[in-house]
């Protein structure tokens, strides 16, 4: 009975792996408003199998994520330390960190905007990201690099900007979400530097707008 047992939960971990293999790729390509049926079909198992494993489309986001929110919370914490040398430096650099992963991955801009979504791990993982954020924060505006009335909120209003401008501007073009950081990080900061450069494709209608008019 045990050997043909073995064979059986083997199959089974393969199954799930392939399933949160697919359920990355999918989410990042797609966003987490997917169904179980289509990741099912990406990583070839059945509806049933997919069902069996992850009841909701919930909780196979916080199984995938809870790897990457982990790197968040650290990202998180290493930057609050670096802003006690570094403040402006560290703060920029975590603004930067957080848009562009919004930019790579459709879902992970999803989930960071869904604080209470997924397992306790997740969860917690959050909340220590918040923590390190509101620690950064703070730290960057003691050392005068960031304005008094700059709120920890206001990050978490341009995730939400963010999250619109990628998913409204991903063929034409994908980099306009880092010139829209780099205006919000001179909007923290007055002395700010260069941005990143306009879109080519935008250039190319404007100018073809203008000759029009």
């Amino acid at each position: 009975m045990d050997t043909t047992a073995r064979p059986l939960r083997a199959d089974a971990e393969r199954n799930r792996q392939a399933i949160i293999c697919a359920a990355g790729s999918v989410f990042a390509a797609e966003g987490t408003a997917v169904t179980l049926e289509h990741i099912a079909e990406q990583a070839g198992v059945g509806v049933g199998t997919i069902y069996r494993r992850f009841p909701t489309i919930e909780a196979l986001v916080s199984v995938v994520f809870e790897e990457k929110m982990r790197r968040f919370a650290d990202e998180a914490e290493a930057a609050a330390e670096r802003a006690q040398r570094e403040p402006w430096e560290a703060f920029a650099g975590y603004v930067l960190f957080i848009t562009g992963q919004q930019a790579e991955d459709l879902a992970f801009s999803d989930v960071i905007l869904s604080p209470g979504l997924g397992s306790e791990l997740f969860r917690a993982e959050t909340k220590r990201a918040l923590l390190a954020t509101q620690l950064l924060v703070q730290r960057a505006q003691d050392a005068g690099t960031v304005r008094a009335d700059f709120d920890e909120s206001d990050l978490f209003m341009l995730q939400h900007a963010t999250a619109g401008l990628i998913r409204g501007t991903q063929r034409s073009a994908p980099m306009a979400w880092k010139r829209f950081a780099e205006y919000m990080l001179q909007s923290f900061r007055v002395d700010g530097g260069p941005l990143e450069p306009p879109s080519h494709t935008w250039l190319r209608a404007g100018s073809r707008a203008s000759r029009r008019g």
